[in-house]
């Protein structure tokens, strides 16, 4: 698909709505289908006026067929002549070669016996004295080269690395035998279109005139029309019948943007000597030995329009079934079946990219974007006319601070909302432009991969490789990534493959945003920010539009040479919206009373939005009790966010207990609990006498339980797999590094860390040994019965964290606290039956005479192993199957297991 100016408007869509409606008149359409493996002609289409014309040449239709459990697409069935296809069309708005490749290797998984394939569908062609090109016409791609994809040299141009791609010998054959054909008689199109689109007048030929203008003329009407612009500027050229089309043969460029400008078109069709541009074939030739067939819809210049889209649609459907008329069965069913080689070596590499890009995924690769609250209303919007990011944006002033934009602020002054906001919007008004938006948003209280540089680059790659996929080339480079790699790729190929990306953009543009460097390792952000120094250095010396926007606390020891810095607090947009905030959040009908309050709160809060929307809370609960109340309630408020939080926890006395075992868990678990696993982790703390409610709480029951045991400070996320989470990571922060916890519970000592686990072991340890889940978990593994894991976690959900962590916890606090009665009486035998029902893959489970050492070894509890060792000391030579505890640890790479050993 070439042409631009989609989607169509209301009265195409009505002309195409006809169009199916009609065919039925000429087609005995809806016969049985056949099996799946008897359909081996691919028919794609990039829009669906050209799937409406595919389907209107066919000569019979066929019933729909169930389709692969992964297959998204929608299909048309039927043949032409004895040749069985299955035409599909790319999802709506969705254009360009990865697209195209997804629906193609979709197809082939309900469609196995495909063997060849055919783009066929509208392009811009590049008109010249050479080529006497019209509108309507035919061109049959013999080359396919994908145009935008190439590198940066050292004079700033875009030099094309993209390789040639050739139609399979198959393919070339018949072309050139019908092109021989039609040296002594004339192409069937014209009277294809006449028996096939008689009577849709809308896929007819246009009455209108066939215009070509100079290509130093660019368009000049307000509207898509070229009535308005210099007829004087049109090219003068011989009058052509209008049944008279002509079939072009020569290379296509293929690439992921509409070609709309004369001068460009022409410069490029010099270096790689094309005669039309689109946007899909060179995603096909990767998967499947294809023939792009494209109808003339434009001279891909700036006086494009949509008029002549359908018929040249039409036209190249037309091309498409003559050429399928003169394709002998055998060459389809037989040749093809012969050239395994060819296709296996493009479809391997195609899935050995999508394993590669599967690899950089992970669990929670985006959770905390999504849980961060989207900006309240009416806040956030100055930040985009702001001198600073309208200057960051600014391609001519890209060499003052090399694409760096730097938000610092006091923790919970609203940085990453701001972040969210930004990319959200950009993300927005970049969908039609060539340009990819990409973000990582570290989370200091998710898994080790959501905090830590190589999950950032993980995640930016992945988000540019798919928003890009011409780039995934660089995955092919043996000496980055051999061809025996499996898994995800260290943190050294993962920056290099990133920078090679980048360095691949050519003329298109990249802008990542970063959030909360602050929640990740010191040195690792340190060495990653030179690491995007030196990226955005070179990208900006190369012409490449690469911008990167970091938001953080204050870093008094971070510099970067240029850069754009912003202090959020400092910025008078922040300051009113904080005012918005208080203004619509506070819930007082007194006017007076709010006009009095509100400069006081905005003064007390410094530019922090966490503190107001606390405080905000607070007074409007408050309220109730009068005006004096609140004022005192206001005047006793302590300004810092810290004192604020301390405030908060000590103010009444109710639910200490509950209280303190909610904020241990948050704070020392081993991964955020899910909200059933919170609410019976809670109660193992608690000893109750059952485990269970007598109907089992929802989640708002639960929700409500968060926030009522941690006093506001926690709560459920919003995300696709909720946890319960910290308000904000300055909570956590207070309670750790401000030895919040050990003022608000002394009794856990200096270093609060060790004896919080000791306490999770023993709730652990209470949970696993309760008498009404023994017994349930007996009976279900003396039954032996399918479903018996699900069973026992919807009526014990937190059964799977208790057993698989209560060994994590103790060698957590074993330096401190020690373990030897609890090794020693450690329910082994039972450990072993409930971890194995958890375990997914049956090589993995533990037999039944397994030795604790050995599983403590596995495991890289090396604290545990100390403490084993000192009693047993000769449990070091014991191991499951032939396998001593030391060949486990060296197995595993557990380091300090092998030191303890």
């Amino acid at each position: 698909m070439e042409g631009g100016n989609f989607p169509l408007n209301d009265h195409d869509k009505i002309g195409l709505c006809s169009l199916p409606e009609r065919l039925n008149s000429f087609h005995p359409g809806g016969l049985p289908a056949l099996g799946q493996d008897q359909y081996t002609i691919a028919w794609i289409c990039g829009l669906y006026i050209e799937m409406a014309a595919a389907r209107a040449i066919l000569d019979q239709i066929h019933e729909p067929l169930p389709t692969h459990v992964d297959d998204t697409n929608t299909y048309v069935l039927g043949n032409i002549k004895h040749h069985h296809v299955v035409i599909a069309c790319l999802p709506a708005e969705q254009y360009g070669i990865n697209n195209a490749a997804n629906v193609l290797t979709n197809m082939r998984r309900t469609f196995s016996a495909i063997r060849i394939g055919f783009m066929v569908g509208i392009g811009g062609c590049v008109p010249s004295k050479a080529n006497d090109m019209r509108l309507g016409d035919v061109v049959v791609g013999t080359r396919v080269m994908q145009y935008d994809l190439g590198k940066i040299v050292g004079d700033g141009q875009l030099q094309r690395t993209a390789i040639p791609r050739i139609p399979h010998p198959l393919l070339g054959t018949a072309v050139s035998a019908l092109r021989a054909k039609h040296e002594l008689s004339l192409s069937r199109v014209a009277s294809v279109l006449q028996q096939h689109f008689n009577g849709h007048s809308a896929y007819g030929r246009p009455n209108l005139p066939d215009r070509l203008f100079r290509a130093t003329y660019e368009h000049a009407s307000l509207t898509g029309s070229c009535d308005g612009c210099d007829h004087s500027q049109l090219v003068s050229r011989i009058r052509r019948m209008p049944d008279d089309i002509k079939i072009h043969y020569g290379a296509i460029a293929s690439g992921n943007q509409v070609m709309r400008y004369a001068a460009t078109r022409d410069n490029i069709a010099r270096q790689l000597d094309v005669i039309c541009f689109e946007m899909e074939a060179a995603g096909l030739m990767d998967v499947l030995p294809c023939l792009p067939i494209r109808g003339i819809c434009d001279y891909s210049d700036s006086h494009k329009n949509k008029e002549w889209q359908k018929y040249a649609a039409a036209t190249a459907a037309a091309y498409t079934r003559e050429f399928l008329e003169e394709l002998p069965m055998t060459e389809a069913h037989v040749r093809a079946a012969s050239m395994p080689n060819s296709l296996t070596d493009q479809s391997s590499s195609h899935e050995r990219r999508q394993k590669l890009l599967n690899s950089l995924r992970f669990a929670q690769i985006d959770s905390r974007k999504s849980t961060i609250k989207t900006a309240h209303n009416k806040t956030c919007r100055w930040f985009l006319s702001r001198p600073d990011y309208e200057a960051w944006l600014d391609p001519a002033k890209l060499t003052q601070h090399y694409g760096f934009l730097w938000i610092s602020g006091k923790p919970g002054a609203g940085k990453s909302t701001i972040m969210k906001f930004a990319y959200s919007e950009m993300k927005r008004k970049a969908r039609r432009q060539d340009a990819i938006i990409v973000s990582f948003f570290f989370n200091a209280r998710g898994e080790h991969l959501e905090k830590s540089i190589l999950g950032m680059y993980r995640s930016l790659l992945l988000q540019l490789l798919e928003g890009h996929p011409d780039l995934q080339t660089i995955l092919d480079d043996p000496e980055l990534i051999p061809q025996s790699q499996n898994g995800w790729p260290s943190l050294d190929i993962l920056k290099e493959l990133f920078g090679n990306a980048v360095f691949a953009l050519g003329k298109r543009s990249v802008t990542c945003f970063v959030d909360a460097l602050d929640e990740c390792d010191e040195q690792h952000v340190v060495e990653m920010v030179e690491f995007f120094e030196d990226l955005a250095e070179q990208s900006t010396a190369n012409g490449v539009q690469f911008r990167i926007c970091f938001s953080s606390r204050h870093y008094p020891y971070i510099d970067i040479q240029r850069a754009i810095r912003l202090t959020l607090e400092d910025q008078s947009g922040h300051a009113e919206d904080l005012t918005n905030y208080v203004s619509s959040r506070l819930r007082i009908d007194n006017h007076v009373l709010v006009e009095e309050l509100r400069p006081e709160i905005l003064g007390k809060a410094a530019g922090v939005f966490m503190w107001v929307i606390l405080v905000v809370h607070i007074l409007n609960k408050e309220y109730r009790r009068g005006g004096l109340a609140l004022r005192m309630r206001l005047a006793e408020t302590p300004s810092d966010l810290s004192e604020l939080f301390r405030d908060i926890l000590r103010r009444d006395n109710e639910n200490i207990e509950h209280l303190l075992f909610c904020i241990l868990w948050i704070l020392y678990a081993k991964r955020p609990l899910r909200p059933a696993e919170f609410n019976h982790a809670l109660w193992s703390g608690l000893s109750l006498n059952s485990l269970a409610d007598d109907q089992f709480p929802d989640l708002n029951i639960i929700e409500r339980r968060v926030v009522n045991y941690s006093k506001g400070l926690a709560e459920i996320t919003k995300s696709q797999h909720p946890t319960v989470q910290f308000i904000h990571e300055s909570v956590r922060d207070f309670l750790i590094k401000d030895k919040g916890l050990h003022d608000l519970w002394p009794g856990l000592g200096s270093d609060c860390e060790s004896p919080s686990h000791e306490k999770l072991k023993q709730f652990c340890s209470f949970y696993m040994n309760h008498t009404v889940l023994r017994g349930s978990v007996s009976r279900v593994l003396s039954e032996s019965q399918p479903g018996g894991k699900e069973k026992i976690l919807n009526e014990f959900p937190f059964l799977r964290y208790a057993s698989q962590n209560i060994l994590y916890h103790a060698n957590a606090t074993a330096k401190s606290v020690p373990q030897n009665d609890f090794l020693s009486t450690f329910p082994i035998s039972r450990w072993i039956k409930i971890s194995n029902l958890f375990e997914r893959f049956k090589v993995h489970h533990y037999s039944p005479d397994a030795r604790l050492f050995y599983i403590l070894a596995e495991k890289g509890y090396n604290e545990l192993v100390r403490t084993r060792l000192k009693v047993e000391p000769q449990s070091r030579v014991f191991g499951e199957i032939d396998e001593n505890p030391l060949f486990v640890a060296l197995a595993n790479g557990n380091k300090d297991t092998i030191a303890a050993l």
